[in-house]
């Protein structure tokens, strides 16, 4: 390879560590079957989405929850009972006395309507808070999946700028070679080369099996066999923010599934302290009883059957005062202590946000520098002292350096990209989702 076209390489791979190599065709994205042929982000998060047993098992319990409310809020159950009533001791004649029959009654209790709303009230937030949890949880699910896609997004870019440097490794090994059988170099250069050339072999191979690795876990997240065949994923991309920072800062204590679970996990207390204030209302109980009788001699009613009905009520007042005192305390100690988790909450996600945009900006003025400033510099630097070194104006320790310096630039640019969008989604989650986030 001639240095002018090296140079054009090196110029070309500005774009390397977002765009995997074109040329490659072994590892085992050249075996995979049609079903894995592409993977875009959105692809994956509806997978893993649908795939989820942690959502699924959410899901069951909002259904729950959902279908406990009507028995809170409904009645007892009534009672109904069969009565022998006032049968003499010593036979079983219900003919003997008029006062003996067969006694049919039913009853219902019918607690204070106070208490029966509550309870619907308490199961019906918690219902609601479950829900929240979910967003929470299918949220959280995103962020994984972003995070491990980036990682395997970044182990692409690293095995094609691996082979890449490989590649120039091998025209400075020919160079040297070239340059000690005329004479003009030394023998030690071309064992610096050898060298240089063993060492991309191996960040090659250690790419290699970093990209192996955050695959599996990608697999994990999407349900599919951990040695699964994931493909070649597109390019990393710096993606700007969807919304200034006022407005996610104002969207992370606002939004967040976390802070709505949280305030209705407050309202749940709240209304529990309610429930315990009105232990001191009375129940009360409805009855009526049938008496079928039989007519005996002297019966002034001549076997008439007879009814009654009755109506009751529960004095909690009476011996359950200090109980519901304490209940009322338990209760409002919960309410505080949630209250208390939602101020606590809300502070965290506002540092969370105010954090993640600081590192944001830093990442985005690093990877400006890198793209305007040091690559081109450093890719400068290697192809003139590439030519100097033909030329024998410098030492090959030189033009090594510099190789090494554009492939640790090129490497460097990679992982702030994976940096940037990492810290993108987790900015995502923090403000409880960007505007055209995918739907559940």
């Amino acid at each position: 390879m001639t240095k002018g076209w090296v140079a054009v390489v090196l110029l070309a791979g500005a774009g390397l560590a977002a765009r995997p190599c074109a040329a490659r065709t072994q590892g085992p994205a050249a075996e995979e079957p049609a079903r894995y042929e592409s993977l875009s982000l959105e692809t994956a998060i509806s997978e893993a989405v649908d795939s989820s047993e942690e959502l699924a098992a959410l899901r069951e319990r909002i259904a729950a929850a959902e279908a406990s409310i009507r028995p809170a809020k409904s009645l007892p159950d009534p009672r109904i009972s069969l009565a022998f009533s006032n049968v003499p001791v010593g036979g079983f004649d219900l003919d003997r006395t008029p006062m003996t029959g067969v006694e049919l009654g039913i009853e219902q209790m019918v607690p204070a309507s106070s208490k029966r709303r509550l309870k619907g009230e308490t199961r019906s937030i918690g219902a609601e808070a479950l829900r929240a949890r979910y967003a929470d949880r299918r949220n959280d699910t995103v962020r994984r999946v972003q995070r491990a896609y980036y990682d395997v997004q970044y182990y692409d870019a690293a095995v094609a700028i691996a082979e890449q440097n490989k590649t120039v490794a091998e025209d400075l090994l020919e160079t040297a070679e070239a340059r000690y059988a005329t004479g003009k170099g030394l023998q030690q250069d071309v064992f610096r080369a050898q060298v240089r050339l063993s060492r991309s072999i191996d960040d090659q191979i250690a790419a290699k099996r970093g990209r192996a690795a955050a695959a599996a876990r990608l697999n994990k997240l999407l349900y599919r066999p951990p040695d699964a065949p994931v493909p070649e994923l597109p390019a990393l991309e710096k993606e700007e923010l969807p919304l200034n920072a006022a407005a996610l800062r104002r969207q992370g204590v606002e939004a967040n599934p976390r802070v709505a679970e949280a305030l209705k996990r407050a309202e749940q207390a709240d209304s529990e302290v309610g429930l315990a204030e009105a232990g001191l209302k009375p129940d009360f109980a409805l009855g009526f009883r049938y008496r079928i009788r039989q007519e005996v001699p002297g019966d002034p009613a001549f076997g008439e059957d007879f009814w009654s009905a009755f109506a009751a009520m529960t004095l909690p007042w009476v011996y359950r005062r200090d109980t519901v005192d304490e209940d009322v305390k338990a209760a409002s100690a919960a309410l505080a202590a949630a209250e208390a988790d939602l101020a606590a909450l809300r502070n965290e996600l506002a540092a969370t946000v105010e954090e993640l945009l600081v590192d944001i900006q830093r990442l985005d003025e690093r990877i400006a520098l890198l793209e305007t400033g040091l690559l081109p510099q450093a890719e400068g630097a290697l192809s003139s002292s590439w030519a100097a070194y033909e030329t024998g104006a410098v030492e090959f320790l030189t033009v090594l350096d510099n190789q090494r310096n554009v492939y640790d630039l090129h490497l460097q640019r990679s992982r702030l990209l994976a940096d940037h969008a990492r810290a993108l989604a987790e900015l995502e989650y923090a403000v409880g989702g960007f505007p055209g986030d995918i739907p559940t």
